[in-house]
């Protein structure tokens, strides 16, 4: 029995490592990225205002060089520019999500909107926000590593259940 546990322990350990250390590997030393960059406008038919970037698509190498996008939020008539949303990952290097021009470095694929009201908007529509979000990147999200030793976990349990029904 106790030969069996540690046995499945060392597997499931090997299988954690080894998970661990593939996914850190790069195999090729200088690896350029290439993202696209969506840029849109709300409302959508232009009347408040329009926004674009100096690019649609970037590279970026490994290094973090080159890659930086410029989003430019023009307001239109008596439209008024309130914030950028903005899906993926990326790193600000000017500006903020509430400034109309926006320097960013993205580290994945950019869908961004630049959001417009009219002066003196009702609660009904969109406002500036009271505590606009001046992070530098977006957050980070879940860590690979929890899921890898979580599910050996899960598999030592489901082998130690096995071994007892198999002794019994």
């Amino acid at each position: 029995m106790k030969k069996l546990v540690s046995i499945a322990l060392a597997l499931v350990m090997i299988f954690a490592l080894t998970a661990t250390v593939a996914a850190e590997t790069n195999p090729s030393p200088t690896p350029k990225d290439h993202y696209i960059i969506i840029v849109e406008y709300d409302p959508s038919d232009g009347s408040l205002g329009t926004a674009d970037s100096d690019k649609k698509t970037v590279e970026v190498d490994a290094f973090g060089e080159d890659g930086e996008v410029k989003l430019t939020a023009v307001e239109k008539g008596n439209g008024e520019f309130i914030k950028w949303t903005i899906e993926g990952d990326y790193e600000i290097v000017s500006g903020s999500l509430t400034d109309p021009v926006l320097v960013i470095k993205p580290k994945s694929d950019i869908h961004a909107i630049a959001y417009f009201t009219q002066p003196g908007a009702t609660p009904d529509t969109p406002a500036k926000p009271s505590n606009p979000d001046n992070s530098k990147s977006s957050p980070k999200t879940g860590d690979p590593l929890w899921i890898v030793l979580g599910l050996s976990i899960l598999a030592l349990g489901a082998g130690a259940v096995a071994v007892k029904k198999i002794k019994e």
